[in-house]
């Protein structure tokens, strides 16, 4: 059955789990998201933050739970609830025999986005991420942080509502890692839902509206850092960070 669900909600999560031969990588996650938020997700690694994201995207399934993007079940309508989705993985894929602007034509089309719409909206992006002459060469010769913005650029194409991101920052130079955070900033004006995993502590401090601590597949916490550090008695997100993920 359907949940009910306000406008404002994006994702709901309920009793997720999911079990590798015996080892369990999530161990029951509830998790809502609304409009307009960015949810930093903050863990060692091992501790379940990139299964979840792969849950959310349907690249998993769960051993058990739900899970709900806009009101729908990916279980039962994967195909719809998929077309709310943007993801950028932990370590950005291209086919290598394609060019940058090929895999973009790729995406586009597996999104139905308009031709119009499609050019007009690419070479904005193409100078938001200084995108240069090399989009047009196989991106076998890319370098991860060539890989991350052409992966930036297919994220943003289609719009979606809800956005998932794991490690944006790992191989961007300083000017294009300030100017995901501006858009990032921006979407969620826009009223976007952003779910970011991370270990950079620093990043979570500067975007989160709220951050969620995970660690052995089991969330340690959630809310605002002021939250947190009135919670854990620290006001440094390093210390609370180290504190809750003890061994």
């Amino acid at each position: 059955m359907r949940p009910t669900l306000s406008d404002s909600k994006r994702l709901i999560i309920k009793n997720l789990k999911k079990e590798f031969n015996g080892f369990w990588a999530l161990k029951g996650l509830n998790l809502e998201l609304g409009q307009g938020e960015i949810f930093v997700l903050l863990g060692p690694n091992g501790a379940g933050k990139t299964t979840t994201l792969k849950l959310i995207t349907g690249l998993l399934h769960p051993t058990e739970g739900e899970i709900y993007i806009q009101g729908i079940d990916i279980k039962k309508e994967p195909i719809k609830a998929k077309s709310y989705i943007g993801y950028v993985p932990d370590e950005p894929f291209i086919y290598p025999k394609l060019t940058g602007r090929e895999f973009i034509n790729l995406v586009a089309g597996l999104y139905n986005v308009k031709k119009e719409d499609y050019e007009v909206r690419l070479q904005k992006l193409f100078k938001k991420f200084d995108v240069g002459e090399w989009i047009d060469e196989l991106s076998e010769g890319y370098s991860h942080g060539m890989k991350q913005r052409v992966i930036m650029c297919q994220l943003l194409l289609h719009n979606p509502e809800l956005i998932l991101i794991d490690e944006p920052l790992v191989g961007l130079d300083p000017k294009t890692a300030r100017t995901v955070r501006q858009t990032f900033l921006k979407l969620r004006q826009d009223g976007k839902t952003i779910l970011i995993s991370t270990h950079t502590l620093s990043f979570a401090r500067e975007i989160a509206t709220r951050l969620g601590i995970i660690n052995h597949g089991e969330l340690k916490f959630t809310g605002t850092l002021k939250e947190l550090a009135e919670i854990s008695g620290q006001k440094d997100i390093e210390e609370i960070y180290l504190k809750l993920t003890e061994q």
